[in-house]
């Protein structure tokens, strides 16, 4: 699995180092945030949340950085760490939806 930041060739001279050279943020993971999902550096927006957006809601990668605040470059890093890791996506999704119909299971109806 992903750990840590993804191989990039040159860092730009940024202080935070959440840029490539050409300025594509980079998508990396760790296990205490998102619990260890692909993420966008410097931010808790997983690749899932960006990849389901253009995906399933049919957003543009314009409107998806928009609705995120983040740059187009970045929702472009998310898009391509998705598509190359298909296998990756179905886990998270599976697992997310296992999570949604256990919380949903355990609501009282009167709420």
């Amino acid at each position: 699995m992903l750990s840590g930041m993804l191989p990039q060739t040159e860092m730009a001279g940024t202080d935070s180092g959440t840029t490539t050279a050409e300025g594509v943020p980079q998508i990396v993971a760790t296990e205490d945030v998102l619990g260890g999902d692909p993420r966008i550096e410097g931010t808790r927006i997983g690749v899932s949340h960006v990849y389901r957006r253009y995906v399933d809601g049919d957003d543009t990668p314009e409107e998806v950085a928009a609705g995120y605040d983040i740059s187009v470059a970045a929702v472009h890093a998310a898009l391509a760490y998705a598509f190359g890791n298909p296998r990756q996506m179905r886990e998270i999704e599976a697992r997310d939806r296992a999570a949604y119909e256990e919380a949903d299971r355990l609501t009282p109806e009167d709420v």
